[in-house]
């Protein structure tokens, strides 16, 4: 445990008082240092850079440094601000070479209650994130802060970690898809997700996008949302489906923008059978 010293010191004029290349230095701030903390955390990302509608995996090691037994460990992750939501049945948890899912008690921060954990011992934390749709232009840095409690007999101990992750450095336009599940049973209900996104100052007209659906897909439903406006769901004549050829929109179908700077996202629901 250590003290840390910190002041300010600034430059600056004031015309009214006649006061030219003056210098004010604050306050001395004194703050303790504490690397004694009874639990170390370590937290990576992959991938380390995204776009819009990106899903990264978070990796999260936590290992009990007190010289206590913990009856169990409470994980807070705040999701970047808000920039990140939560990849609902991604988590998982190893410990002793053995790994089972684990299931939030919260996503708002998102909030995990662990298991026991001997002194020394180490477990695994997994989960994966999505970069929201609607993230704002002006964000190129995305930092989420995790917060570890470790519940001993006499009281509790803390560990911190964070990981940054970088936009990507993307062309004039560009095309991510994703989906909203990464595990598929037959029959099941899930999103394809087409985010299109415009890095210039002027909007762009999409003339057409396709996809080749996979043979064992149906299409259940085509929604598009531009920028920040109101998702909208497209008829059957909005778009065009011939096998599993699929273009949108179709010669009648309306007409699909993407906002200067900002991003229009293509929302297709179906099942595998």
């Amino acid at each position: 445990m250590s003290t840390i010293n910190n002041s300010a010191t600034v430059n600056y004029t004031l015309d009214s008082l006649l006061l030219a290349n003056s210098q004010t230095t604050s306050n001395t701030l004194s703050l303790t240092f504490d690397d004694t903390a009874g639990l170390t955390i370590t937290k990576t990302a992959n991938p380390t850079t995204f776009a819009a509608g990106d899903i990264i995996t978070y990796t999260v090691n936590i290992t009990n440094s007190s010289g206590e037994a913990l009856n169990g460990v409470r994980i807070i992750d705040n999701l970047g601000n808000n920039n990140l939501a939560y990849v609902l049945s991604s988590a998982t948890l190893t410990y002793n070479s053995q790994s089972y899912p684990v299931t939030p008690i919260a996503t708002n921060p998102l909030t995990f209650t662990l298991q026991q954990l001997p002194v020394s011992g180490s477990m695994t934390l997994t989960y994966k994130a999505q970069v929201i749709f609607n993230l704002p232009t002006n964000v190129s840095l995305i930092t989420n802060a995790l917060t570890g409690i470790g519940y001993t007999a006499t009281g509790t101990v803390n560990g911190f970690a964070n990981e940054t992750i970088q936009k990507k450095t993307s062309a004039d336009f560009s095309v991510n898809k994703s989906a909203s599940e990464s595990t598929l049973g037959p029959n099941q209900a899930f999103n394809y997700y087409i985010t299109l996104t415009n890095n210039t100052a002027n909007e762009a007209t999409v003339s057409s996008i396709t996809d080749q659906l996979p043979a064992n897909y149906t299409l259940i439903s085509v929604k598009v949302k531009i920028g920040s406006g109101t998702e909208t769901t497209l008829s059957s004549s909005d778009y065009e489906l011939s096998g599993q050829d699929l273009t949108i929109p179709s010669g009648s179908g309306p007409s699909i923008t993407v906002p200067a700077e900002g991003t229009t996202l293509v929302t297709l629901t179906g099942y595998f059978s």
